[in-house]
This record gives structure tokens, C-alpha cells and sequence, in this order.
């Protein structure tokens, strides 16, 4: 492991979002019936009860950033970034996908349904809990991120600072411009 770079303002933005402001929401069943129509509770009859990751972070759902436009945001940070996204089905996929990228290639692995959000949240919520738990390292201005739990590595990932920085400014743009942005003019 290397030293942590504290002093680095790209680490501290990008520790301050990912950990402290991370948007994503997770989601329980309740026994409740018929719980108030809200933007983190779409619809009673599901009896789901939504709750922030973070607490000072503003959810996606909060930021009008749901269902498509969720897609919308994926493709902009591949457009932004070179990292190559893999969704895999069981545990066991995750360290054979991240072995088959060279030691040059950024790259964001994650088994699918991470804790129960989208794939858009479960990329975000897997960065917030490679920091949150510690199991991150930064290699000049490369990240490497893990997270696991009882044993399964539930992703893995080696992204440049300026992949992590772009991808903030993205879920800080309206809908309109997320879908516009990296493309070519």
C-alpha cells in the first residue's frame, strides 16, 4: 500500500463526493403497506423503504436522475473516461474479469444487483465503499479500489483520478447536459 495523498486536492474532492456525498440510495423491504408516494418511495405497493448511503449526499432520485437517464449518466462516464465497465452475475466472475485488463487499462468491475440499486448506483456505491472501508490504494494518480464482504469480492477497480474527478462534474450536470457531454462537437 501506498501513502495516502491527504494533501492532494483532486483526493480530497474525490474522497469529499464518493464517501461524504456519494448519491446513491439502497433500499429495504418494509412491512409497511402503503407508504407516502415520495421520491425515495416511487410507489407504495413495492413496500420498499429508500435510504441515503450518505447523509449529506443528494440521491440521484433527488436529482432527477433515474431509469433512463441513470443509462444516460453510464454512457457519459464511459464517453469521459477510458475505464471499461463490466457487470458480472456471481461473485466469482469479479477477479477473473479485472485479470483479464492489462496493468495500463482503467477498468470499473461489479457483480450485478450490488446491494440491491441500479447498475449506474452500484458503480458509485462500489467506489463509496472501496473508500469508505479502506480497501483503496493510489498509485501516483491511479486508483485501485476492492470492496468485499464475508469473503466475496463484490468489485474491483483501477481508475485514474481524472476518470473519478470527471465523473463527479457529470452527476453535478442537468440531464441535458450529461447526455451531451463527451460527445464530439
Amino acid at each position: 500500500m501506498n501513502t495516502i495523498p491527504l494533501a492532494r486536492k483532486g483526493f480530497q474532492r474525490i474522497i469529499q463526493f464518493y464517501l461524504f456525498e456519494t448519491p446513491v440510495r439502497t433500499y429495504k423491504r418494509s412491512g409497511k403497506k402503503g407508504a407516502p408516494v415520495t421520491k425515495d418511495q416511487p410507489d407504495p405497493r413495492y413496500n420498499y423503504l429508500f435510504k441515503k448511503v450518505s447523509k449529506r449526499g443528494i440521491t440521484f432520485a433527488d436529482r432527477n436522475l433515474d431509469g433512463s437517464k441513470l443509462n444516460s449518466l453510464r454512457a457519459a462516464m464511459a464517453r469521459v473516461s477510458n475505464v471499461k465497465f463490466v457487470v458480472v452475475d456471481d461473485y466469482s466472475e469479479v477477479i477473473k474479469a479485472a485479470n483479464l485488463f492489462d496493468e495500463d487499462t482503467e477498468y470499473l468491475v461489479i457483480k450485478r444487483n450490488y446491494e440491491n440499486v441500479s447498475v449506474t448506483e452500484g458503480y458509485f456505491y462500489f467506489i463509496r465503499n472501496a473508500f469508505a472501508h479502506g480497501d483503496f490504494d493510489v498509485d501516483g494518480k491511479i486508483y485501485t479500489l476492492k470492496n468485499e464482504k464475508n469473503g466475496n469480492v463484490k468489485g474491483m477497480a483501477r481508475i485514474k483520478e481524472d476518470s473519478l474527478l470527471a465523473w463527479i462534474d457529470l452527476v453535478n450536470m442537468d440531464a441535458e447536459d450529461i447526455k451531451k457531454a463527451g460527445r464530439k462537437k
